[in-house]
């Protein structure tokens, strides 16, 4: 999957469901995606997936409906659970720091959500390091790092979605922390986390945190 395609894709399973996706580029997408691609007579579009099926109808104004925007999460979301397909951004945040991470699916297959993902050298590219300049719990001190990793996520990942994983909990869960810090000082990334779940980031190796991040998206307890 080329990278204009997979930012297609991800923007159609990120939230709030996108209103400015091109008929053109949707069509590209699904031509790289699904098993199947019929351009039917009376503007129709009709999309085989997983043995799934959805036909989808050519806009007047050339981008596509919210319906059918509804209609293509459904039928992305029918991809088997046990296949790993494109890239998965997640960030890392604890008291000590952050990191920027993306997986590179394609690379590795999962077999089962319970297990680990078998590591290879090159499935996880860590992007960046984050750290927090003391170890204070400090409201000016915790704001200027959630400042600064918001910015570093917005430079890293574009608009990409990605998955938020923390250590521990209540006041010591900072990833809680800074989603709340998102809603409030940075919509345009808190738009585009796709969940926030926990994990022991002392020990998680980075098969773990992919692990992790994609029981997440398929929807797992957090």
């Amino acid at each position: 999957m080329n990278s204009r395609n997979r930012k297609t894709r991800d923007a159609i399973l990120g939230h709030p469901a996108p209103r400015d996706v091109e008929w053109t580029q949707f069509i590209n997408m699904w031509e790289d995606v699904a098993d199947d691609v019929e351009q039917e007579h009376g503007d129709r579009l009709s999309v085989s997936l997983n043995g799934h099926r959805e036909v989808f109808h050519r806009p007047h104004n050339g981008r596509v409906s919210i319906e059918d925007i509804e209609r293509a999460r459904h039928l992305l979301a029918s991809t088997p659970k046990d296949q790993g397909e494109g890239s998965l951004a997640v960030v890392t945040v604890d008291a000590k720091g952050a990191r920027i991470l993306t997986f590179e699916l394609d690379e590795t297959k999962v077999t089962d959500s319970s297990e680990k993902v078998r590591d290879k050298q090159s499935v996880a590219r860590h992007l960046r390091t984050v750290e927090r300049q003391t170890g204070r719990d400090d409201e000016n001190e915790l704001d200027a790092f959630f400042t600064e990793l918001s910015g570093a996520i917005k430079l890293d990942l574009g608009d990409r979605s990605f998955v938020l994983l923390g250590h521990g909990k209540g006041k010591a869960d900072v990833a809680e922390q800074f989603t709340k810090w998102l809603a409030e000082h940075d919509k345009s990334v808190y738009d585009r986390v796709l969940g926030v779940a926990a994990i022991d980031l002392s020990a998680a190796t980075d098969s773990d945190i992919e692990q992790r991040a994609l029981e997440v998206t398929r929807g797992g307890a957090v």
